[in-house]
């Protein structure tokens, strides 16, 4: 897979796809958190950041370098390092079609953490996109379980990305989970 990817960023979309990555550096770089006191004078502070391309699923985000990234055909999961946070990107339909998606993963995810309760339902923000949303909290083995599931179409692709936490995930685990969402683009899909 890898030099698929490879072999269509060298081809002409080479200048789309480092406009995008550049895209994504600069915004991690501005949203990345400096974790300065107050009382020290502000210094450039930046996190390493890992800069993730998918060309044919017209996908592109960064993620902190600490973060563990698994990639198993068009289904990207990112893990935090103490492993309190995971976040799933998957792209399982091609054009338009979020609402099928979000009740296919609505209907999923009530199933794997029953008893499971819808907490909030509506719009979100997937990098610039406003995208449909639901937040939903349950249980597994290991206790309870919140899970944010944001659905985000192209007239290519609909992307679904699921953010997994259990009952108390500290704060720094989630303001990293959430500059990985604001990195989140879009573009139109390589075919490689």
């Amino acid at each position: 897979m890898l030099d698929r990817i490879t072999e269509a960023l060298t081809r002409r979309r080479l200048g789309g796809a480092v406009l995008l990555l550049a895209g994504i550096a600069v915004a991690a770089i501005v949203l990345w958190p400096d974790d300065g006191d107050d009382d020290e004078p502000v210094r450039a502070k930046v996190a390493p950041v890992r800069l993730v391309s998918v060309p044919p699923l017209g996908l592109a985000f960064g993620h902190p370098t600490s973060w563990k990234r698994t990639v198993r055909g068009r289904v990207i999961e990112l893990r935090s390092p103490d492993r309190s946070v995971v976040m799933i990107f998957s792209s399982p339909v091609a054009g338009e079609e979020p609402r099928a998606a979000k009740a296919a993963a609505e209907k999923a995810l009530r199933k794997q953490f029953a008893p499971a309760k819808i907490v909030r339902d509506g719009p979100g923000k997937l990098g610039p996109r406003t995208v449909a949303t639901f937040e939903l909290t349950g249980r597994d083995k290991t206790g309870p379980v919140r899970v944010l599931v944001l659905v985000g179409t192209t007239p290519q692709r609909t992307y679904v990305v699921t953010l997994l936490t259990g009952g108390d995930p500290t704060v720094a685990r989630i303001r990293e989970a959430r500059q990985i969402l604001n990195t989140v683009r879009f573009s139109k899909p390589v075919k490689g």
